[in-house]
Parts: structure tokens; sequence; C-alpha cells
């Protein structure tokens, strides 16, 4: 082989292995705070409704960043359902994709944990 390949196929492997340290080996206190809270919610509906708690949480968090976002702190949506045309529940205006959109809004974050799985079948 000769040098100049090798040095990129190292220099290669080096950020390969920088990006997945930085990835997957920082806890963030935030994140699992959010999964201690609610795994046992995750958890339930994945008995209830066959969609895995891993999936849900992992969309929680993203949605919600972590639950630190202005939509679940107002509204309790920890999945970013909106309104759609037959949503009769409470809603809040945010703007997501578009100006003021509608947005489901729950009385606790159960309700949209349970209302996610079932937006999901």
């Amino acid at each position: 082989m000769n040098l100049p390949m090798q040095k990129l196929k190292i220099l290669f492997l080096f950020i390969i292995l920088s990006v997945a340290k930085n990835s997957f080996s920082q806890e963030d206190p935030v994140i699992i705070e959010y999964i201690k809270t609610y795994r046992e919610i995750a958890i339930s509906e994945m008995k209830r409704t066959g969609v895995p708690a891993a999936i849900k949480l992992a969309q929680g968090i993203h949605e919600t960043e972590a639950g630190t976002s202005k939509l679940v702190i107002k509204s309790n949506n920890h999945f970013g359902i909106k309104c759609k045309t037959d949503w009769t529940g409470m809603t809040v205006s945010h703007t997501d994709d578009a100006p003021n959109e509608c947005f489901r809004k729950y009385n606790a974050s159960s309700d949209s944990y349970k209302d996610h799985s079932d937006f999901l079948r």
C-alpha cells in the first residue's frame, strides 16, 4: 500500500472513532432524567399496544428536546402530534413547520403517551 493511501485510511479511522466516541459515550443528564421519568409509561403502553417503549422514548426525547421544548411545556404533547380535523380535545398554537399550527394539548404526559400509541396503531 502506498503511503498516502495508508495515511488516508488512518485519518478515516480516526474520524470514525472520534464521531463514535462523541456520539455514544456522553451521558446527557437531561436525557437520562427524561428516560427515568417516562420509562414506566412507555413500558405500560408497550404492553397495552405493542408499540416498543424504546421507540416511544426515543421519539419523545427527539420531539421535546428531552422534555425541555416550548411545545411540551405548554401542552404535555411529547410527540408533536398536530390537531388534524378529527381532534376534539384541547389545543395549543405553536410555530413548527408553519406559524401558529394547531397541536394537541393534554392534561398529563401520560395522556400524550397513550394518544401516541393509538395514533401509531
